[in-house]
Order: structure tokens, then sequence, then C-alpha cells
């Protein structure tokens, strides 16, 4: 589907975590591939003063049509959280409907999450099976994905494998993309069994 040629859409992101979590790599992937797209991408990551250990967040924006893009996000509609923390931080940039994905490994469910667009995916213990917990990020990701395909923004395998390839070297590459398509199937399997509509 060619976004440009439809209404004009936009995808407002957030992403959130600790230094060491690859909260700005997973970003530069979804920019890539938005990229691979033909969309006007902007990616303004942002770190704490410690890095690794310290806040790390990532805002994305992703838009179909020619407008200018501010790299500031005041009100995200897609969120992705890897701890506790920066939930609690960055919760205040969501819109009221936002869908927020967090990493239910490292975060413990709460009340004012958004009943029905709040989806807990277990990134650490899946990537630890995938062989290292740094493709946490990556499982994620591909939740992400599946969720937005609901809003018009389907990707191709073409287009992860372009942002896989922009951003890693070709030996950490694979076992990215594994992680990426896993957690894109493990989000489709959470949908299926709980009735969500995306």
């Amino acid at each position: 589907m060619d976004l440009k040629k439809k209404i004009s859409y936009c995808w407002r992101i957030i992403l959130g975590g600790s230094g060491g979590q690859g909260i700005v790599t997973l970003g530069r992937v979804l920019a890539h591939i938005g990229v691979s797209k033909k969309l006007n991408v902007s990616f303004l990551p942002a770190y704490g003063a410690e890095m690794r250990g310290g806040y790390v967040y990532s805002m994305i924006s992703l838009v179909s049509s020619n407008e200018l893009i501010s790299p500031v996000i005041s009100k995200a509609n897609y969120s992705i959280f890897m701890n506790h923390s920066s939930l609690q931080m960055l919760s205040q940039y969501l819109e009221e409907n936002a869908w927020i994905l967090w990493n239910s490994s490292l975060i413990p469910p709460e009340n004012h999450l958004n009943k029905g667009r709040s989806i807990g995916i277990p990134a650490s213990e899946i990537a630890e099976k995938l062989g290292s917990v740094k493709v946490a990020n990556m499982v994620m990701l591909g939740g992400l994905l599946k969720i937005l395909e609901g809003s018009g923004f389907s990707v191709t395998e073409k287009n992860i494998e372009f942002g896989i390839k922009e951003t890693f070297k070709e030996d950490r590459g694979k076992m990215n993309h594994r992680a990426l398509i896993e957690g894109k199937r493990i989000m489709e399997e959470v949908i299926q069994n709980a009735g969500l509509e995306i």
C-alpha cells in the first residue's frame, strides 16, 4: 500500500527504558523501517546523564504526507516501555487511548494502564530463550509492528530486513531479526486469544 496516495497518517511513538536496554537501537530500526516505506520520519533519542542504567527514551514520528514534523512529541498514540521507571516517567506523554506495550518480565501489571490497549509481553524471558536478553527490545518492536498493522502501517519482510541491515552488523542482525519476528508472532497470539481489535 502506498500511504502517500491516501489520507495523511501520523504515528507518534514513544519508547522508554534504561541504558543498556536497546531503546535507541529499537528506535533506529523502526525509523529505518519507516524510511523503507517512504514515510517522513523524525527520530529524537534522549539519554540520562548516567547512560547505562540511567533513563533513555526516544520519540519517533512517522508521517505519510509531506508535512514537516517536530521531533518532540507532546502526546504519543503508541508506546513501548522496557521497565517500570520509564512507564511512570513517560506515561504523561500518552494520549488517553494510546496503545501501551510493556515488558511484563520487568513491569508488574498496573491498574492505571489503558484497558484493552495495554499489553504486557514477557520480552526479557522470550529473549533469553532465543539466546540473549539483549534482543528483548526487538521482541517488543515485533509486538509493536503487529499492533501498527491495525492502523494501516503494515510492513513486509523486505521492510524489516532493511531496518535490521541498516542498524546491525551482519553477525548481530540474524538474532535480532529472529527476535523481532518472534515478538510479532507472540503479539498475534495475544490478540487472537484476547479477542482484541486493532
